[in-house]
């Protein structure tokens, strides 16, 4: 099998010679976000997260975002959160496009590497840390968890594509 690569955002400022036309398009159903707008202008932070930053996929209320959130989140040397999800009621997703990180969860640590996938049930108990000398970045989707009547909450899982 061939070894996947992934695209991530590098961000920085464009020279000013450089022509700029590319824009967002947001609308009800969907948003298109050329890389050419990914850069440190739009980029955001997080509570309790060291030497991070990120761009803003899709929130709620952005128009076709109303129940999920999705970052790229970019997390420097030495950087990441002791206490990464603020709401205990929120089930969240981390897939690794690059670099490489230490996901800590239920106290058992897992190194994520480009395609490394974690599913975080609400009230997990975990932490990521940037242990390398090279940025990681890796896509974050949180959404409130929706319980069911007779189905119990799933358990957390940590895998790589590239091992399936």
């Amino acid at each position: 099998m061939s070894q996947r690569t992934y695209y991530a955002p590098k961000g920085g400022h464009p020279p000013q010679t450089q022509l700029l036309s590319d824009r967002a398009v947001f609308t009800e159903a969907y948003a298109f976000i050329p890389k050419g707008v990914m850069g440190d202008i739009v980029t955001s932070n997080l509570p309790f997260w060291e030497s991070t930053r990120l761009w803003v996929l899709a929130r709620p209320l952005s128009g076709f975002a109303e129940t999920f959130s999705q970052y790229i989140m970019e997390v420097g040397p030495g950087g990441g959160s002791e206490r990464p999800e603020p709401d205990p009621n929120a089930e969240g997703v981390l897939f690794v496009v690059e670099g490489e990180g230490v996901l800590t969860l239920a106290g058992e640590r897992h190194l994520m590497v480009p395609g490394g996938y974690a599913f975080l049930p609400p009230g997990s108990d975990w932490q990521l840390r940037n242990e390398s000398d090279a940025p990681v970045r890796f896509h974050w989707v949180r959404k409130a968890y929706e319980k069911v009547d007779g189905i119990d909450v799933p358990e957390a899982f940590v895998v790589n594509e590239n091992d399936i």
